[in-house]
């Protein structure tokens, strides 16, 4: 593993666990065995290297996201799995990561989520296309449209989350499924049905 992503990796794991403000570029460096000049001569400043994680990050994400898809056996099936993806992946970064970058680094948190670049808007459109394919999701929809906003509930999702720290399961019972049975056929209905009954049946054991 080349240096550079030494400490993207290094790095990163840092931030997630312990969030971005307690992470200097010495406790970096101490914790990689590398000096601090080293560092700098691969990221200009601390915000850069955060830059690179997330970018790197959402590379990662829309990659699974995608052998996700591929491997599930239908558009129904993806969406319980990349729930069952997304809430692992959460479990695992302390919240205070997305707080401090938002706080601590306004121009990192605009670059990634003003532009979009933190919006997998292929993935969610695979994900709209496949459905509609496979008759799903109801054929009157418009693509764009949708995929739109679904993104706009994903930002409620993360707002509500910080603001009021609601139980994301709740979120989800609450704005998410609602939504997916709105846009599925009966066919696709149906296929909720079953996903949700093992979802209720695994809890209980």
């Amino acid at each position: 593993m080349e240096i550079r992503e030494r400490i993207i990796e290094g790095a990163g794991r840092l931030f997630i666990e312990k969030g971005t403000r307690q992470v200097t570029m010495d406790t970096i460096a101490h914790s990689l065995g590398v000096s601090k000049r080293t560092i700098y001569e691969n990221f200009k400043d601390k915000n850069d290297l955060l830059t690179n994680f997330l970018t790197e990050g959402m590379i990662i994400h829309k990659k699974r996201s995608l052998e996700i898809l591929k491997g599930a056996d239908n558009v129904i099936d993806a969406l319980f799995k990349f729930g069952e993806y997304n809430q692992e992946t959460l479990k695992q970064i302390n919240p205070c990561f997305f707080e401090d970058i938002k706080k601590y680094h306004p121009e990192v948190y605009l670059k990634i989520m003003g532009d979009g670049q933190i919006r997998n808007y292929e993935v969610t459109y695979t994900i709209l296309k496949r459905g509609l394919n496979e008759g799903n999701f109801r054929k009157e929809i418009d693509i764009e449209i949708a995929n739109l906003f679904i993104h706009h509930i994903m930002e409620f999702f993360h707002k509500i989350t910080e603001e009021r720290n609601c139980n994301h399961y709740l979120i989800w019972q609450s704005v998410l499924l609602p939504y997916l049975r709105g846009i599925c056929t009966d066919k696709g209905q149906d296929l909720i049905s079953v996903f949700m009954d093992k979802h209720e049946n695994s809890n209980k054991n």
